[in-house]
């Protein structure tokens, strides 16, 4: 859709979005700078009765990129600065695009298709859940690879038509990151949202339990130790962030293979990931040391033991980087700072390692602690 949509565009537009078949997935895309609220709400009882008879609607601002239902979603310049969220030359309204994808469609239900499993639709077969023909590419597609499939084509549409001059950029000149960014491999820690970072912002290594094996340890795996080489001899990074997270399952596991007491070792790890969790032994044994004096969040005891873990797991492995020559020689020079950060999943909330008196402390990140 094209323009303005006005009270005098209701009928054409009540026209158009009839043609649309029944339990579809639908996409409107709305490329214009003005819509009243006959047009709007036009468009939501439309919706509203499209999905409740199984069909997924997913409406979007080509200008902007976010859905219309967010405020401000067609504004059609920049966003004026003093609104809420930016400062200065960032003009980005971040993550509103995201917002809830998750939640806009309906899982598959197990006889998704009305198909046997290893059935194979033809091409222009009709697709029993849509009555749509099936393109070459939907041809046996699984619900993962649908999942995949629709990911991407949502951001062939909606967001790489606003970064492609960036990566082109970056493309040309190649990557320039300031930070290496260390954190757990946990699919609700999402790097560039609670970092509020962009392409070639951050250099990423995940892994899981957010571990940094220290030199020469009989790990079998490298990765971890070419990353920080990389990133700081090769990248020249300014800082490294080691980022902790709650409810960390590896975390738990550390604590579920404890021995019982110091004296009863541990049972030998048998697969690659209790190989791979040798490397939180220290963390284990700082908790057990430090006791009283183990860090702590501002404001509040750590929940439990698991939380607990995962505050001294971030501060252990802080020394494992020191102990790397490539970052320690970088630390002794200056051209290089490190940060602890503990992310609560469900506060959404970031804490900030720091030295106070009593000790190490993750403080809460507020809007205060942005202003320069």
């Amino acid at each position: 859709m094209r323009g303005q949509l006005t009270f005098l565009a209701v009928p054409r537009l009540s026209r158009a979005l009839h043609l649309v078949p029944q339990g579809a997935d639908a996409v409107v895309a709305l490329d214009g700078s003005f819509m009243d609220h006959a047009a709007y709400e036009t468009l939501q009882d439309w919706q509203s009765t499209h999905t409740a008879r199984g069909g997924t609607v997913e409406i979007t601002g080509r200008r902007t990129g976010v859905r219309i239902a967010e405020p401000g979603a067609l504004a059609s310049g920049p966003v004026p600065d003093g609104e809420p969220g930016t400062s200065g030359d960032c003009r980005c309204r971040a993550w509103t695009a995201w917002r809830n994808h998750q939640c806009d469609r309906p899982s598959p239900a197990p006889d998704d298709a009305g198909a046997r499993p290893d059935e194979t639709l033809e091409s222009g077969e009709a697709d029993p859940r849509t009555g749509r023909a099936l393109s070459a590419p939907a041809r046996g597609r699984t619900p993962g690879g649908r999942q995949l499939a629709r990911g991407l084509s949502t951001f062939q549409r909606r967001t790489a038509p606003l970064v492609r001059g960036e990566l082109a950029r970056l493309a040309r000149e190649g990557q320039r990151p300031s930070q290496l960014f260390l954190t757990c491999a946990d699919s609700r820690v999402v790097t560039s949202m609670i970092t509020s970072s962009g392409p070639g912002d951050l250099f990423v290594v995940r892994n899981v339990g957010n571990l940094v094996p220290p030199p020469g340890a009989e790990s079998g795996d490298d990765s971890v130790a070419a990353a920080l080489e990389y990133a700081v001899d090769v990248l020249a990074v300014r800082s490294i962030t080691v980022c902790g997270h709650s409810g960390c399952g590896a975390m738990q596991a550390l604590l579920d293979s404890r021995p019982a007491s110091p004296a009863s070792p541990a049972a030998p790890a048998a697969t690659p990931l209790g190989r791979w969790l040798r490397h939180g032994g220290p963390s284990l044994e700082r908790l057990r040391d430090t006791g009283a004096s183990a860090p702590r969040l501002a404001g509040r005891p750590p929940a439990d033991d698991v939380e607990q873990l995962c505050l001294t797991n971030v501060v252990q492995q802080l020394e494992h980087l020191r102990a790397h020559e490539s970052v320690a020689h970088a630390l002794k020079e200056g051209s290089l700072e490190l940060h602890g950060v503990y992310f609560h999943v469900g506060e959404a909330q970031a804490y900030l390692l720091a030295e106070q008196e009593e000790g190490r402390v993750f403080d809460r990140v507020r809007d205060v602690d942005l202003v320069v």
